[in-house]
């Protein structure tokens, strides 16, 4: 049994399409995606290089796919039977600590991440078909989880084995580089039918047929240009676009209430906002003073909270997650799965103390609307309540 245990958890949302995702720590180049993206479809589901990994998802398309990213201080607990797909490798994280998860064409999101030499185990679940899902939103979910490179090999890949259809074979590696692509954009594209075959749709269609698709994404409107910087802000916008354009047109200050009650809630939902090493960082955040330690550094408020697991060894906290329906039923951006709600709260307060007052509001309301889980819809009809925000027309 594996004594890691998890240093920071974040939660974030990527658009995925084309069924495939990178994972990169800023020292890769993009010739080398589409070298890895060839070695993946080689040997599936996913290849590096120590750089980046190309990860295949069974899924052509999840517009709001939500990624669970854990960094550990040991190899985590195994749990395979658990996930459906499941492969590991190497990254390299370059010192501006971050690394990027991005699909083509969709963009890409941003979690922190400590400059150093990891293994990384990608995990999903979710799934029901290989190829087009019937949705753009068929409901997988993803988890990474990073920890210190000590040497040890990769453990070998794990691929679902769909029912009545099996696992697809791997696509040789072309002996020559690819044609360079023509310049024309092409009147026809080939599309896959789900359980197999093609059929030939027109470049305007699918346009079309994208362009509807991103309006559902974004709760029926159009496309909120400034969220998509934020973590988490379309699935904002498509579960409460209401409260995300009322937050829109709010001053810095209000955003800034909005960011405080947001971060006390979800520690208050987590159970721990009363503990005394978290209730003056709560009362320093609604001064607008610099947090107190623990919060001084991100890595000490993990710290403490570890020790204070190991002083409460009957403490619930693990045990709070919720059994999620994966696949079926109403797609929920915040529902995870069982999560430990605790190691969901914490980062809260720092992004509520962040500089940006924009960025503090959405993010930290995403982040508590994700400790809520399937309790977000409480969350925000008492955020409208607390801060007399009023209903209005979307």
């Amino acid at each position: 049994m594996s004594s890691a245990s998890q240093i920071s958890v974040q939660a974030v949302v990527l658009a995925v399409d084309y069924g495939q995702f990178s994972i990169s720590g800023g020292l890769g180049d993009y010739e080398d995606y589409l070298e890895l993206l060839e070695q993946a479809q080689a040997a599936q589901p996913s290849a590096g290089n120590g750089n980046a990994l190309v990860v295949l998802s069974p899924h052509q398309n999840n517009f709001e796919m939500p990624i669970s990213v854990q960094v550990w201080n040991g190899r985590p607990p195994a749990d395979r039977d658990e996930w459906q797909q499941v492969s590991e490798g190497r990254l390299r994280v370059s010192e501006a600590g971050q690394i990027m998860i991005a699909s083509p064409t969709t963009g890409e999101v941003f979690c922190g991440v400590p400059e150093g030499d990891y293994l990384i185990e990608v995990s999903g679940r979710g799934f029901v078909n290989y190829g087009w899902p019937g949705t753009t939103t068929p409901g997988d979910v993803w988890r990474i989880r990073l920890w210190p490179n000590d040497g040890t090999e990769p453990e070998p890949a794990q691929m679902w084995d769909m029912p009545g259809y099996g696992i697809p074979e791997n696509t040789p590696l072309p002996e020559h580089p690819p044609a360079p692509a023509e310049s024309a954009e092409p009147q026809w594209i080939t599309v896959s039918e789900p359980g197999g075959g093609h059929r030939m749709v027109r470049t305007s269609e699918l346009r079309a047929e994208a362009a509807e698709a991103e309006r559902r994404a974004w709760g029926g409107g159009d496309p909120i240009p400034e969220l998509r910087e934020y973590n988490g802000g379309q699935s904002l916008a498509k579960y409460d676009r209401a409260l995300v354009l009322a937050l829109l047109e709010m001053d810095d200050e209000r955003l800034r209430e909005v960011a405080r009650w947001c971060a006390s809630k979800a520690y208050e939902f987590a159970d721990i906002a009363d503990r005394p090493w978290v209730a003056p960082a709560l009362a320093a955040l609604h001064a607008g003073e610099p947090l107190p330690p623990p919060f001084d550094t991100t890595e000490s408020a993990w710290a403490q909270l570890a020790a204070d697991r190991e002083e409460q060894p009957g403490s619930a906290d693990g045990e709070q997650g919720v059994i999620a329906v994966y696949s079926s039923g109403r797609f929920d951006p915040f529902d995870h799965g069982p999560i430990d709600r605790t190691s969901y709260a914490l980062p809260t307060i720092f992004i509520a103390a962040g500089p940006d007052p924009r960025e503090a509001g959405f993010g930290a309301l995403y982040s508590a609307s994700v400790t809520f889980q399937r309790d977000a819809r409480r969350l925000h009809t008492e955020l409208r309540d607390a801060l007399g925000i009023a209903a209005r027309p979307v």
